[in-house]
């Protein structure tokens, strides 16, 4: 990471005044526990949220906004300072793809799971318009008719439809139909 010496806060502070119109939810709240004398558990007001920006006390100077604070720093003369403006810039820069790649991936998320419902209705609308085949019965086991033509001498093949002359020729000797 460019800055690690930065602190969530810090991060949040620089996003609210680079964006100030993108809406963000805020931090839960956690409310504090501590023991009383007692040993009961009592609730203290929740922690306070980032401090805001307020005017120097004394200097009456204004806070500038973060990108013309990042630029100022990035043209300070001092290197430690400058190098944190850089560092600044690159993760503004970091967190804008990684938004953006978010929303992308909740993009083509949604887009998917559109297109499965799109798919699904199709294939069922095949499925209606598709013909029914008939399923084929016979009144012969295929296995045996060519078990029998074999041991005769007869030429079947070993796969797909039985001749007609071989058919008849085991209906006469196994006395007609089954």
């Amino acid at each position: 990471m460019a800055a690690a010496g930065m602190t969530i806060a810090a991060l949040q502070q620089l996003l609210a005044e680079e964006q100030p119109d993108v809406p963000r939810h805020p931090a839960p709240r956690i409310p504090q526990i501590i023991a009383r004398k007692r040993k009961s558990m009592s609730a203290q007001p929740p922690v306070p949220g980032p401090r805001t920006p307020q005017a120097a006390p004394s200097a009456g100077l204004t806070v500038a906004t973060t990108g013309a604070l990042i630029t100022w720093a990035e043209k300070h003369p001092t290197k430690s300072i400058a190098r944190k403006g850089q560092q600044a810039r690159e993760l503004l820069q970091e967190l804008r793809e990684l938004q953006a790649a978010d929303e992308q991936l909740a993009q083509a998320e949604a887009d998917e799971q559109r297109l499965l419902r799109e798919l699904e209705a199709v294939r069922a609308r095949r499925e209606q318009l598709r013909p029914k085949r008939k399923a084929v019965r016979r009144d012969y086991d295929q296995g045996e008719v060519r078990a029998w033509a074999t041991s005769q001498g007869l030429a079947v093949p070993s796969r797909g439809q039985i001749p007609k002359a071989v058919l008849q020729a085991w209906r006469e000797q196994n006395g007609g139909a089954r």
